[in-house]
């Protein structure tokens, strides 16, 4: 049933709620854990962030098809707080379906305890990609349930066919109360069919009017900033802006200062990044680039210009409201006084992709076009302070030259990760949650030679070296033999080979027989690649994968699998994240090697006992966790990845990353132009950047991201905790890292930033937004490394 609501009643259910009880909307920390949660090939019921018609939770029931074998009516449980429901006349259901729609949804309105067929019976049909409300009449109610006596609300499926419907906002209605309408930030346009177009048409309008003056409002502060700066405004505007944070071309600030001086400190082999940002005066700009000279040493030495890059930073448009809120900090991103909250993510244009084969472009109106300069030092550079300048030109204007300099440190990071990775490179659309349509376009993708996930191939290697040039081996979690061989072997004659997967492994059920066949199938598979690996000399550098977010109640079949592929594949780590939240530690699974739980459920004192019992315990981001905690999707500030993997992983200390993919995409052609590209920020569902952290340039080339340069500078940042500690060890002859009485200031400064000092970061949810301080903590290590 589709429903059409005038402003009238949205204003009126907005403020008549009187008796009405809410009795499920999954909203709260502990109504998630208790709702119902299994996760199978054929049936999954969880909470999620996805089609929320109230908040941003709701409850996400799939089912397959029925065959032989399958429950006829799966089923679950949601226990009521209320159990007298005298009073109330309707039961009231919010329903997102996403599948194909005509299955029979069903409850039982039932007792706490006994039969739940003693219960109000009451079915609905399900509709196709819609939204329904299930309105549920509360009479006629059996002899075997009093509606004073109400503990259960017993949902089921009848021999379904292809069930994906998410359920929200179960209500309790008296009698003339009106029906709720969806409020839910995470619906975004799925859910406009429920307001009136005239309504929707204004709020657009509104909304696209705000924006536009916000925006104008940050381009004259910064014309403003740039003529106080001694700049000509008239003509162009020239401004400079940390790596840390994404320069919306259009948004309502612009986080840069008028450009007086530019500069870097790096490590050898390292890569450090700085923007520089250009908005036009009283005319477009064309044909605008950034230029720099070499650099020299005050003692004549050069740091030649062939290693700072100046490419042009691309744009993304989003559509549709994200199904996720950010992350934001209050008026100051500085300590003291930062809170980390979290806001709606604004559609529109965002910068992501770095548009490495673009020449100059085109600056026009009061966009602010930014430009990426990435310096890399050479592993060979002698240390100490290197001059020079970074021009920005711009037809029938006058050059603007911008003072730079580069400093580079007295010791290097490492050529390949300081934290071990097990990320995937599996370049594709997304399959997961898709439509018939969306499975449709896929397949002819999937046959389309100029498809991006196609094109790329033709520049394997140039891939396998491009993602090791930010600390990721090209590997993949789910493969099934698919190994890039001479990738591999090639890092490995670099020096810059990580982990790399065997192979993905699920567990079996059933006796002899199916040991047997599991044995002859993945378990042969894995053998052969072990052989090729160690033929190779890099077995060293193998694990394998599987079991991915497998609930408890499979914990015995996934141990006698893990125990096999001990026996057959000795030496080889065997990895999960499967939910053993003990890590192993008085669990079944006592026989896994490395555990892997999401970033808010690593736990540093049971790490700790897990990894005094030989296991390691790593961590991973995915679809969640969602703001305030630190993730990676295309609207989260930037400076959460690089937080994420240096300042988190110091305090916290997991023994690797892991991550599902990065790598879905859903344009259907390569980026060739810019810088507003027409690359699809969709990923996985409906989320934007969520397993996708590349782009695909001309002829299908690697394209970095903002996103995936964060990202590493983070791990370096990491890197610099790592070499400080070994130094810190050297000195003291020890590994003890809390502070005594008799530390030497040196010693005591140094355990000091190995903890992360607090205006960088004071929790997972609460951490620093001021690029200023990541680099205040990262250049007081290297002083202390570079310290005699």
């Amino acid at each position: 049933m589709k429903h059409v609501i005038s402003a009238a009643l949205l204003l009126a259910a907005a403020t008549a709620a009187h008796g009405a009880v809410t009795l499920f909307d999954f909203e709260s920390e502990a109504e998630r854990k208790a709702a119902p949660r299994r996760f199978a090939h054929d049936r999954t019921i969880c909470v999620t962030n996805a089609f929320a018609t109230s908040g941003q939770y709701a409850l996400y029931f799939k089912s397959g098809p029925w065959r032989k074998g399958l429950d006829e009516w799966p089923s679950f449980n949601l226990d009521s707080s209320v159990k007298d429901w005298r009073g109330y006349d309707r039961l009231v259901i919010d329903l997102v379906s996403i599948g194909e729609g005509n299955d029979s949804l069903s409850t039982f309105i039932c007792p706490p305890v006994g039969r739940v067929q003693n219960g109000l019976n009451a079915h609905t049909t399900l509709p196709a990609r819609g939204y329904s409300q299930w309105v549920i009449p509360l009479r006629n109610w059996p002899k075997t349930c009093k509606p004073d006596n109400v503990g259960r609300v017993h949902l089921f499926l009848s021999n379904p066919r292809d069930v994906r419907v998410f359920i929200d906002r179960v209500t309790l209605l008296k009698k003339g109360e009106p029906l709720p309408v969806p409020d839910g930030p995470c619906v975004g346009r799925d859910i406009l069919p429920f307001l009136s177009k005239a309504a929707a048409e204004a709020t657009a309008a509104k909304s696209e009017f705000e924006a536009a003056r916000a925006h104008l409002r940050a381009y004259c502060n910064f014309r403003e900033a740039c003529l106080k700066a001694g700049q000509d405004t008239t003509k162009m505007c020239v401004g400079l802006a940390s790596s840390m944070v994404k320069v919306l071309p259009r948004g309502d600030a612009i986080p840069a200062v008028a450009a007086t001086e530019a500069t870097v400190r790096l490590a050898r082999n390292e890569r450090e990044s700085v923007q520089v940002v250009v908005a036009p005066g009283d005319r477009d700009l064309e044909n605008v680039r950034v230029r720099v000279s070499d650099l020299r040493h005050a003692d004549g030495t050069v740091f030649p210009a062939a290693n700072v890059a100046c490419d042009v930073v691309g744009y993304v448009h989003t559509v549709r409201k994200a199904p996720y809120r950010i992350g934001c900090w209050n008026a100051t991103n500085a300590a003291p006084g930062w809170v980390r909250a979290t806001t709606n993510a604004p559609v529109g244009w965002w910068p992501d992709p770095i548009l490495n084969f673009l020449d100059g472009v085109k600056v026009a109106d009061t966009d602010a076009q930014s430009f990426w300069i990435r310096v890399h030092c050479p592993e060979n550079q002698r240390a100490g302070v290197y001059a020079g300048t970074l021009t920005v030109s711009a037809d029938g204007v006058a050059p603007y030259n911008i003072p730079f300099r580069v400093r580079v440190n007295d010791f290097a990071v490492p050529k390949k990760s300081p934290l071990p990775m097990a990320i995937t490179f599996a370049p594709g659309p997304s399959a997961q949650f898709a439509t018939p349509e969306e499975q449709a376009l896929n397949a002819r993708l999937l046959k389309d030679p100029e498809y991006p996930g196609n094109l790329w191939r033709k520049h394997e290697l140039e891939w396998g070296d491009f993602l090791a040039d930010y600390y990721i081996t090209m590997d993949s979690l789910y493969h099934s033999g698919q190994i890039h061989w001479d990738v591999l072997a090639r890092l490995k004659q670099q020096g810059r080979l990580d982990r790399f997967n065997l192979g993905y492994w699920h567990y079996f059920t059933g006796g002899a027989e199916a040991e047997a066949k599991w044995r002859n199938t993945k378990v042969k598979q894995l053998k052969e690649a072990y052989a090729k690996a160690k033929e190779l000399g890099i077995l060293d550098h193998a694990y394998v994968y599987g079991c991915d977010e497998i609930a408890t109640n499979w914990f015995g079949n996934i141990r006698r699998c893990v125990e096999i592929l001990k026996e057959e594949l000795p030496g080889v780590p065997v990895s999960t994240t499967a939910y053993d939240h003990e890590f192993g530690v008085g669990t079944p699974l006592d026989v896994m090697d490395w555990f892997t739980p999401l970033t808010p459920k690593f736990d540093p004192e049971k790490a700790a006992k897990s990894r005094a019992a030989g296991h390691q315990v790593w961590w991973y981001i995915c679809c969640g966790p969602h703001a305030p905690q630190a993730n990676m999707f295309i609207e989260c500030p930037a400076i959460e990845g690089r937080i994420l993997m240096g300042a988190e992983t110091t305090r916290q200390r997991p023994e690797g990353f892991l991550y599902y993919q990065i790598t879905i995409w859903n344009s259907p052609r390569c980026i060739t132009s810019g810088p507003f590209t027409d690359w699809d920020p969709r990923s996985w569902t409906r989320y934007h950047g969520d397993g996708s952290w590349t782009c695909v340039g001309p002829d299908g080339k690697p394209l970095p991201t903002v996103r995936l340069e964060n990202f590493r500078d983070g791990l370096e940042d990491f890197a610099y905790a790592l070499e400080l500690e070994r130094k810190l060890k050297a000195r003291t002859g020890g590994s003890q890292l809390v502070a005594t009485a008799t530390d030497d200031a040196w010693t005591r400064k140094a355990k000091e930033l190995l903890a992360v000092p607090g205006d960088v970061m004071q929790s997972m949810t609460q951490f620093t937004g001021d690029p200023a301080a990541v680099l205040r903590w990262r250049d007081a290590m290297a002083d202390l490394i570079e310290t005699p």
